[in-house]
């Protein structure tokens, strides 16, 4: 049998299940355009169009929407084939893809717990903000920030999320912030960019905005392009940032970082953090155990975040 154009065809798959040259761009790591060159290469080699372009974007034609489900499910089997020909020594342990910064500053902190419970379980952590193909890389999970997945995989969603002002104590009273200001003038601002594709992620002037701050102190500052550089920053006193309260959490209750405003100056996202696994993978004690502990943690830390927000609300200054 010969298969040709496998490159092609991954992209796509992955195009006719985004919708979206770009979104199928950043599943596979590669450009918009990349994606784009590969479609025009099937297109040539078929002699055919596979998507009908508009000012709106792309659809699918009919003839493609007909063998979707055979694409997807034909790189899933591929994945499994990979899977029963890798030996157990080759791939050994629970392999599981994260947001680099979920894995740093939610998962990692609480993470030998998991290990004391299941001590013969190998953990492979690959920390990325590329969400990659679960249908044809090797993973058994990923925790992925996001709208809800396709058909093909099982999911369990851990929680949502909140923009919230951060800063350090000292930056807190050095500039006198509390509940009642409206103003940043004069305030350093930090301002991390790049963060998600989130349509409800907000940036200082959308926030600003939302809670009544005056809109000609919003922009000024440094932009870092890194959560992690970010919430350090933040920590060593150089400034007030806006970052996921997921993220900021373990600072925050341990007091090297604080809510300048309270409790209340939160704005809800719109995206939430999944724990994904293709339905088609064969099943695994410690994937399993991951599961269920995993799942237990996100029960346990909506609980404390509720009481936490609740607390700063409480508190005037």
């Amino acid at each position: 049998m010969r298969l040709s154009h496998l490159n092609a065809l991954r992209a796509l798959e992955a195009t006719i299940r985004h919708g979206s040259f770009s979104e199928a761009a950043t599943e596979l790591g590669i450009t918009p355009a990349a994606v784009g060159q590969r479609i025009r290469s099937l297109e040539d080699y078929l002699k055919r169009e596979l998507f009908v372009r508009a000012s709106t974007g792309i659809e699918p034609t009919e003839e493609v929407e007909s063998i979707a489900s055979l694409l997807t499910s034909g790189f899933s089997q591929i994945a499994q084939a990979l899977e029963k020909l890798a030996s157990d020594q080759a791939r050994k342990g629970l392999h599981i893809t994260l947001p680099e910064s979920f894995s740093e500053n939610w998962l990692a902190p609480v993470l030998s717990e998991f290990q004391l419970q299941n001590p013969d379980a190998e953990l492979h952590l690959d920390a990325t903000n590329r969400d990659l193909d679960l249908l044809v890389e090797d993973f058994d999970l990923a925790i992925r920030y996001g709208p809800a997945s396709g058909s093909q995989f099982e999911e369990r969603i851990l929680f949502g999320d909140f923009v919230v002002p951060v800063c350090s104590p000292d930056f807190k009273h050095r500039y006198s912030l509390n509940p009642s200001l409206r103003s940043l003038a004069d305030i350093p601002l930090l301002h991390i960019t790049h963060r998600t594709k989130d349509p409800g992620w907000v940036g200082f002037e959308n926030w600003g905005k939302e809670f009544g701050f005056d809109p000609k102190h919003l922009s000024h500052g440094i932009r870092l392009s890194r959560t992690g550089s970010g919430l350090q920053a933040v920590a060593a006193g150089q400034g007030l940032a806006l970052c996921g309260v997921v993220e900021a959490f373990g600072s925050l209750r341990d007091g090297r970082l604080v809510l300048p405003f309270g409790g209340s100056l939160r704005h809800e996202t719109r995206y939430a953090y999944r724990l994904v696994w293709t339905s088609s993978r064969s099943e695994d004690e410690f994937r399993e155990s991951f599961i269920s502990w995993i799942t237990e943690k996100s029960r346990t830390f909506q609980s404390e975040l509720e009481s936490f927000l609740a607390d700063a609300r409480e508190r005037k200054t």
